[in-house]
């Protein structure tokens, strides 16, 4: 780490760990010459020294590419290092419907399960009926009973901002309460269009066809408007093992998406935004800046809102609505959950927010939630998706986005980033999937940010 830099454990309820830790971090921006702290925020894992390999590489890539920010130089940066339990969410493979082939799906399973569900009773009894899925509908039905189990209480919605801020990324009411039947049937299985180049065939056995329309042979048709048709088979279904079990993979996903949600949140406006008035109160020369991944971004958002005042926000492909900062996104005149963030005037600097075509671990999350909605006809993941993502899509229906909407520039490139304003930036040159966050042309954007005066 080349920066002065200090951690700070957080709970999943949102308090913070180790007071230790706490004063260490204020002790750190006390020192003289601070004159921006940095908060990080990780998302999707629940490994710390993954978490710390993440800060490590982007605080590294920040100080090589420094001398191409020419305020840079004149300014001290702290920073401090946010761990919190997170669920390792969505793999690669996953998302491309590969990694396990016949014959492992039910390891891959199972160990999606250890790995997940953090009750220890939950996770044995999913894991005894991973073999009955296929043939036993009681099975499937105690599957998706044990998982919405695991479903935290709806969301709270932010107490600042004075808006109708409404949760605009409910699970699936389906997936809440739907026949297991249907609720199988309309989960698909993970190969989508997620506007990439069009496949065929694949591990999964998918045709991916023009408008995001997934036809499973032999199995069901997923028609516009997300309704999934069985085709006979035991209790309606003519799936192989495999494919069931992929579908249960699918469903384990969104619980987890869920899951997520709701403790990016609890540790976002509880432990990071606690930690923010202590940060402002022990340094108040010092500018505060928040950059989060995956997850992490939700954290930092709700932070955000509950803070009077920050320079600079970066979400590095963020892990929650598209429609997260928007203005009546539903036409009722409701605004995304964390609108007060731009409403109230927080920020003194930008907002960046990255996103590309190329994390297929976001569009897979909200590929699978919009199949359960019924919203598959909108085009899975992406722009016309009620359920698609910010890493996806960027923020959407939000007044403030800078307009035309930029890319993510190489180093040396000339940003004009604006105070209070939204910077959706396209990532696609040089983010490749939902985790390459820490690369020189990312760490080039968020110290621009940085130093946006």
């Amino acid at each position: 780490m080349q920066f002065p830099y200090a951690e700070v454990e957080i709970e999943s309820t949102g308090a913070i760990h180790d007071e230790n830790q706490r004063r260490a971090a204020l002790d750190l921006v006390a020192a003289a010459g601070v004159t921006d702290v940095l908060v990080l925020c990780h998302g999707w894992n629940n490994d710390i020294p993954q978490a710390r390999r993440l800060y490590v590489r982007l605080t590294d890539n920040m100080a090589a590419v420094r001398s191409a920010v020419p305020s840079a130089a004149s300014r001290s940066l702290a920073v401090i290092g946010v761990l919190w339990p997170s669920i390792r969410w969505s793999d690669e493979d996953e998302v491309a419907g590969g990694g396990a082939g016949f014959g492992d799906e039910a390891a891959a399973l199972t160990g999606a399960i250890a790995e997940r569900i953090e009750d220890p009773a939950r996770a044995a009894l999913l894991s005894r009926l991973v073999p009955k899925l296929s043939e036993s509908a009681q099975a499937r039905r105690e599957f998706l009973d044990a998982l919405r189990e695991q479903l935290p209480s709806a969301a709270a919605t932010p107490s600042t901002g004075g808006g109708a801020e409404v949760d605009e990324d409910p699970p699936p009411e389906a997936f809440l309460d739907g026949d297991p039947e249907e609720v199988f049937a309309e989960a698909g299985g993970p190969e989508v269009d997620f506007g990439l180049p069009e496949r065929s065939g694949g591990a999964a056995g998918f045709d991916v066809v023009p408008g995001g329309v997934d036809v499973v042979p032999g199995g069901v048709d997923v028609v516009p408007g997300g309704v999934g048709v069985p085709s006979g088979g035991a209790a309606g279904f003519d799936f192989g093992l495999d494919d069931m079990l992929r579908r249960a993979r699918g469903l384990l996903n969104i619980t987890t998406y869920y899951t997520m949600k709701d403790r990016a949140g609890q540790v976002g406006s509880g432990g990071i935004a606690a930690l923010l008035s202590a940060l402002a109160a022990a340094a108040p020369q010092a500018r505060l800046h928040l950059a989060g991944h995956s997850f992490g971004a939700r954290a930092v958002s709700a932070a955000a809102v509950r803070h009077p005042s920050l320079h600079s926000c970066t979400l590095l492909q963020g892990a929650f609505s598209h429609h997260g900062f928007a203005v009546n996104f539903n036409g009722r005149g409701e605004n995304g959950f964390f609108r007060p963030l731009l409403a109230s005037g927080k920020l003194t600097g930008p907002l960046l927010i990255t996103h590309t075509v190329n994390d297929r671990a976001i569009g897979l999350a909200y590929a699978a939630a919009s199949r359960l909605a019924r919203h598959a006809g909108a085009g899975l993941g992406d722009a016309n998706d009620p359920y698609g993502g910010l890493g996806r899509n960027g923020a959407l229906k939000t007044p403030e986005v800078v307009q035309p909407q930029g890319e993510l520039l190489d180093v040396g490139g000339a940003y004009h980033f604006q105070a209070g304003r939204v910077h959706n930036l396209r990532a696609d040159s040089f983010v490749r999937s939902h985790g390459d966050v820490s690369g020189r042309q990312t760490a080039y954007a968020l110290l621009s940010a940085i130093n946006t005066a």
